[in-house]
């Protein structure tokens, strides 16, 4: 039985793309670069290093893919000090407050950064609800391993297979496959793949039809 929750945050629960997005195309538009959609899309998702390896394709191998993401970062942080808006995904505010007035424990699994993630749910007013928030900073992989899942679990003093994921990318769906959860994805950017259509309990197009198979998601 289900016992555990535990959700992704960017593209997940916040439709924080976008604004990623537009923060690399300034820095691009500083360097005299262009960043189109189809860069970003491809470096959703992955790991710092895997993202540079698609940039350095793009821009050229000498390219200062850490100057970019450094700049990148402190265009977000701008962002969040100016108390930009963080919106919510459809649905997403509601199953939070739906799982966590049934009584299960929450979890955030997320590759951002804690002053971020606690901004975000702070700010939407939600982070109550999380018992545990496992970022980049406190793993050595990040997703497809499954460390950040693992440890969230530990976090919640849950058995992994009584925790059930919602992830919207394929390298997190894969994450939560191979630790061992109840791996839901609901895809934004970037569409599952052949291991995740073969291995996700439920795939959907948005949180808000999750909860017509409530009962067989926490069976």
């Amino acid at each position: 039985m289900i016992k555990n929750v535990i959700f992704d945050m960017d593209g997940l629960l916040f439709n924080t793309e976008l604004i990623y997005f537009d923060c690399y195309r300034q820095t691009a538009r500083e360097m005299g670069l262009d960043f189109p959609f189809e860069l970003f899309a491809a470096c959703v998702g992955i790991s710092r290093e895997e993202a540079a390896k698609f940039m350095k394709q793009h821009f050229g191998q000498h390219t200062d893919t850490d100057a970019i993401d450094a700049r990148t970062f402190a265009l977000v942080d701008e962002y969040i000090e100016r108390g930009g808006d963080i919106p919510f995904q459809p649905g997403a505010r509601e199953a939070v407050e739906f799982f966590a007035r049934r009584g299960l424990k929450l979890g955030l699994a997320s590759s951002n950064l804690r002053k971020w993630a606690e901004f975000y749910l702070t700010k939407n007013g939600i982070i109550q609800y999380f018992s545990a928030i496992t970022t980049s900073e406190e793993v050595v992989r990040l997703k497809p391993d499954p460390e950040v899942y693992l440890k969230t679990a530990a976090k919640l003093g849950a058995d992994e297979k009584e925790c059930l994921v919602f992830e919207d990318s394929p390298a997190g769906s894969t994450a939560a496959i191979r630790a061992g959860m109840r791996t839901c994805m609901v895809p934004q950017i970037k569409q599952p793949d052949s291991f995740i259509r073969d291995h996700a309990f439920k795939i959907y197009t948005s949180l808000e039809n999750i909860f017509a198979d409530i009962d067989e998601l926490l069976a």
